[in-house]
């Protein structure tokens, strides 16, 4: 049913769910799963004050927050890979364990860091917004052609709504495909 699934994640225990659910959904329907996070220059005002005068002022602190979300990112993905291969080692079935064994080689293959199969089956994107949150998510979702959108009801930010963050609002209302928002 969904072959593709984007998750939005900005490292809140909500945009966490998210992920969980996500991985969930990915693996009842054998799904690929991209892991977004947008990285906003609007939360680093001093970033867009001073490109004119010094245009290294303060990249430190965006650098920094790349790299963080990198290795969770790497983290949930070691995560999501282990899962699907237990999974197929649990299943009975002999296509399940030929699977398992394949997608088992594959990972030790000491050529590369991933195999393949994982890199079709997961992948992390971070992204910087030239515009707000919401529209980077939805752009990045109609260019990847994903067939669910997964996103937190609340995220980081100091600004709360009563049920629902701005961002998710806004997801949900411009968004090309379904949009599950997770409590």
């Amino acid at each position: 049913m969904f072959s593709k699934i984007l998750v939005a994640f900005d490292g809140s225990k909500p945009s966490l769910d998210a992920v969980e659910s996500a991985m969930e959904i990915g693996r009842k329907y054998n799904s690929s799963l991209i892991i977004l996070h947008v990285l906003d220059s609007y939360k680093y005002p001093y970033l867009l004050s001073s490109v004119i005068l010094a245009p290294t002022y303060g990249s430190d602190k965006f650098e920094k927050e790349r790299e963080e979300f990198d290795k969770l990112m790497k983290s949930l993905k070691e995560k999501y890979i282990s899962k699907n291969n237990e999974r197929y080692l649990h299943d009975s079935s002999p296509t399940g364990e030929a699977r398992a064994k394949a997608d088992l080689s594959n990972s030790t293959d000491s050529s590369s860091d991933t195999s393949q199969s994982e890199n079709n089956l997961f992948e992390t994107a971070i992204v910087e917004a030239e515009t707000s949150a919401a529209s980077t998510i939805v752009d990045y979702a109609e260019s990847k052609n994903v067939d669910l959108l997964v996103i937190g009801s609340k995220g980081r930010t100091g600004l709360k709504k009563m049920l629902v963050g701005s961002t998710a609002t806004d997801v949900v209302k411009y968004a090309h495909c379904p949009v599950i928002v997770v409590r």
